[in-house]
């Protein structure tokens, strides 16, 4: 079995042949005839994919990156298909009938692929014509290979930097999610089910403990939408001060998420500097900042006195977290409300200096 399997995996030697034989005559093509110019062809080039287009783009086509990157989406193609022909032997195998499973004598299914991509007339045209579409093409073939092979940090990748050289592979996100279904289910589900309600100073673990679980998916969707039902209307009203609006999402996602840790407040309450100058008469600033300092200071006391002591419960933890979770969103609603009353002011102080200046 395992000598067919071997066989099945087998790459023939003719393959290589033609593979390399495809990059050299690009770069004949390339290097020899200066006729062609099929790099200000519209079939060939694009607004969004010519290389005359970048900056860079005198470098990139000195560098002759074109041809390689076309080989390189080829064996990526021949990677890819390999892993499905090997999924589909192993699932006929299951079944028993593994005879079934009988390899081309000429060449594998990944080997065809991969040499039909490298001779096709319009992807020779193409690198010719100096563009990023093979770079685009590149990056396409190496997310679906992540996906195939189960590496979700590849498959991101190459999903993120398709879809930023050209739009429209953003759409790629449905079958690449598909493919690694299992692992996106372990990972994201389950940050979304909430299933660990190990405690932490949120104040979710201690809600799912506590509800009833005929109740319990109507809840994660409430807890769950809850933050997008913020995202717009922020986003309309804070849209003249993007990076408050970066901070304010932060804080969010650090009240609502379902595993938060002081990390998160971090992050936002030192961007809380970059607004110094404004808030420096922000009122309630003292209290806020004693609210803070004693819930850090009596969370972990309450987390000893329940955990290993023995002498409380988890309603005195939990009260900490309701405690931090307050405070944070007294702090991020007051903050909000003070630069509003403040641009609001300086527009009104705009107003009257406009119309004393047209009064004189």
């Amino acid at each position: 079995m395992k000598e067919e399997e071997k066989k099945n995996m087998k790459t023939k030697p003719h393959f290589w042949r033609w593979a390399v034989a495809s990059v050299i005559f690009r770069l004949v093509l390339i290097y020899f005839p200066k006729n062609l110019n099929l790099a200000t062809r519209p079939e060939v080039s694009t607004p969004v994919t010519s290389l005359r287009r970048l900056a860079e783009g005198y470098w990139l086509t000195q560098s002759s990156m074109s041809p390689y990157a076309d080989f390189i989406s080829a064996m990526l193609i021949q990677a890819t298909g390999l892993k499905l022909r090997m999924a589909y032997y192993e699932r006929l195998k299951s079944l028993g009938l593994g005879k079934l499973f009988e390899i081309s004598e000429i060449l594998p299914s990944e080997d065809i692929a991969a040499l039909v991509y490298l001779w096709n007339p319009l992807t020779i045209v193409t690198c010719v014509g100096f563009n990023t579409t093979p770079v685009e093409n590149l990056f396409i073939i190496l997310s679906l290979y992540g996906a195939c092979i189960r590496v979700a940090p590849l498959a991101a990748f190459g999903w993120v930097v398709a879809s930023h050289l050209s739009l429209y592979p953003t759409i790629l996100i449905i079958p690449v999610l598909l493919v690694p279904g299992n692992l996106a289910v372990r990972t994201y589900g389950f940050i979304l089910t909430v299933k660990d309600l190990s405690p932490n100073i949120g104040v979710l673990w201690y809600f799912f403990a506590e509800v009833f679980e005929f109740f319990r998916d109507f809840f994660l969707i409430v807890f769950h939408v809850n933050i997008l039902f913020m995202i717009l209307p922020l986003a309309i009203r804070l849209k003249h001060r993007p990076c408050f609006l970066a901070f304010v999402y932060m804080a969010i996602c650090s009240m609502l998420k379902p595993y938060p840790s002081v990390g998160d407040s971090a992050l936002y309450l030192a961007l809380l500097a970059l607004f110094f100058n404004e808030l420096a008469e922000m009122q309630f600033s003292f209290f806020l900042f004693c609210g803070f300092v004693g819930v850090s200071l009596l969370s972990p006391v309450m987390h000893n006195l329940w955990i290993w002591r023995g002498t409380g419960n988890a309603n005195f933890y939990f009260a900490t977290g309701m405690a931090y979770a307050c405070f944070q969103v007294c702090f991020c609603t007051l903050l909000e409300y003070f630069l509003v009353c403040m641009a609001c002011e300086r527009c009104h102080a705009l107003r009257v200096f406009r119309v004393k200046s047209i009064d004189i």
